[in-house]
């Protein structure tokens, strides 16, 4: 568990160059120097590299000692926060119209009816717009505490507009409620298997579906939050189904309601870095690289400006053009995208979730092998099923354990391959699943890396191949080799060429069949 000491000290280290400005103008201020032990206690922490209270309370003894040292960091801790909130909550509409319901509340206590009730009418119009049903609740409560025991004059017409302005009924909200809770649980269900699915679980998935394909989008299409909701409940729950162009035409709707709603995005960025994953995904699954690239490279996205928010696009934005670039043989962008992102991922990782985290450490594996950088795609594979453990699908552990046997294959080092190979069949052998072409793979590897002759190894790639050949209709394995073509590589190993000029190869052949 984390200390207080290491919490306050990642909080001074996270704030940015204009956080501490604003802190230091607002929070700083009017502080006589006598009082500014916290004061002296926040720049001493913004310049330690770790955390040392010992050399803190050296420096500053005997003012700041062992027995103030705990409130000085809270009350430190406090005011951090305080300041934050309100950087933050700068230009902020939610925070605008709460800022209004307050106002309202010490208005109407003071008995300034008229004031309060004018302030309300602008407050709810701002609620009523931003979609803020929280705040429209406060400020319903508000209005009935004005009118149930005060003198406050309210027409019929008054009252009525209270009920007649919303975009939604109180039905159409309760059902977008069921709709958000729905969308909730499909996200959290992605985050834990994308394609390889028991029976309980896609029947679980497919009543969901059924439910919410039971909505009726024609009375509540109106709301921007409600066809947000229903769409991208709709479309993670096809996605999961491996209903890929359903999914993908209904994300592209979400697209489009998006860049109509751009105010959003200062206010709720993260539902909108949500759909650009699921771009990622169906997207490329469906093969539509044109629109997927132009979905990341629209200016829209010069709008996530929250650095968190920005870390999370520009992660997802690497990793969908790692996989187009793979998958049309466009090597020398991989290579350059690959040296960017090993520059720049580790000022990203703190901000990024554990699903991120873990899956850019994959494909980075990935697009290092492809590169044959092995020691780099050993580093990255193994660190995105072992670093984040808590955030990582049990299908990119089964994709990567099997990665990595490749490429300690590749590196032909024994002592790494026997390593790997008992750690892979460990693995397999303990998971109730069982997979025909995750057999055959780890089988295949096994047995052809001792083996001297170069014909007995092609004739044994040939038999996978064979065993592949002949599950192609099972979606896992499809889903599998979308992540890393395995069986592309063992043809190249028959050919006797790269996996990258296999790649290009076939590329170039199924353009040449398309024009004809």
């Amino acid at each position: 568990m984390k200390s207080s000491s290491d919490f306050i000290w990642q909080l001074i280290h996270s704030l940015s160059s204009n956080e501490k400005l604003f802190f230091k103008r607002n929070f700083l201020k009017g502080h006589s120097t006598g009082n500014r032990l916290y004061i002296r206690l926040f720049n001493a922490i913004a310049t330690q590299k770790t955390y040392n209270e010992a050399a803190i309370l050296k420096k500053f003894h005997p003012s700041l000692n062992k027995k103030n040292m705990a409130s000085q960091k809270h009350y430190l801790q406090r005011q951090v926060c305080d300041a934050l909130v309100q950087y933050d909550s700068r230009n902020h509409t939610g925070h605008d119209i709460y800022n209004q319901v307050l106002l309202i509340r010490v208005l109407r206590k003071k008995g300034l009816l008229e004031d309060a009730h004018a302030i309300w009418k602008k407050a709810m119009a701002k609620a009523r717009e931003a979609e803020s049903y929280a705040l429209v609740n406060l400020l319903k409560t508000e209005f009935e505490k004005m009118i149930l025991f005060s003198s406050l004059h309210a027409s019929n017409d008054d009252l009525y507009a209270i009920f007649k302005g919303h975009i939604i009924s109180y039905s159409g909200y309760a059902e977008m409620i069921t709709l958000r809770d729905i969308y909730a649980e499909t996200v959290l269900l992605k985050r834990k298997a994308h394609f390889d699915i028991d029976k309980a679980l896609k029947d679980k998935i497919t009543a969901m579906f059924e439910l919410v394909s039971k909505t009726d989008m024609a009375a509540h299409g109106k709301s921007f939050w409600f066809c947000h909701y229903y769409q991208m409940s709709k479309a993670t729950l096809l996605y999961l189904l491996n209903d890929i162009p359903g999914s993908l035409t209904l994300l592209k709707q979400v697209v489009n309601d998006w860049k109509k709603n751009t105010s959003y995005l200062k206010t709720d960025g993260e539902y909108y870095i949500e759909l650009l994953y699921m771009i990622n995904y169906a997207g490329i699954l469906d093969g539509s690289y044109r629109y997927v690239t132009d979905v990341f490279n629209d200016e829209l996205n010069d709008q996530i400006t929250d650095p968190a928010q920005r870390a999370s696009f520009e992660v997802i934005k690497y990793l969908a053009l790692n996989k187009i670039y793979n998958k049309t043989a466009r090597y020398g962008e991989v290579e350059k995208l690959v040296q960017f992102m090993k520059l720049r991922y580790r000022k990203w990782e703190p901000l990024i979730n554990a699903d991120l985290n873990s899956t850019v450490n994959i494909s980075l594996g990935i697009g290092c092998f492809v590169l044959e950088q092995y020691d780099d795609a050993l580093y990255f594979t193994k660190r995105g099923i072992t670093y984040f453990k808590e955030g990582t699908r049990e299908e990119h552990i089964a994709v990567a354990q099997i990665l990595l046997l490749l490429i300690t294959y590749n590196l032909n080092n024994a002592r790494l391959f026997d390593a790997q190979q008992k750690t892979t069949y460990t693995y397999f052998y303990k998971r109730k699943k069982k997979h025909p072409f995750e057999t055959a793979l780890v089988q295949c590897l096994s047995r052809t890396f001792y083996m001297k002759e170069k014909k007995n190894k092609i004739e044994a790639y040939k038999k996978t191949v064979a065993v592949l050949e002949k599950n192609k209709n099972d979606t896992v394995q499809q889903m599998a080799f979308s992540i890393f073509n395995y069986a592309g590589w063992l043809i190249s190993q028959v050919q006797r060429t790269s996996y990258r000029d296999y790649v290009a190869k076939t590329v170039k052949e199924k353009k040449i069949t398309e024009l004809y």
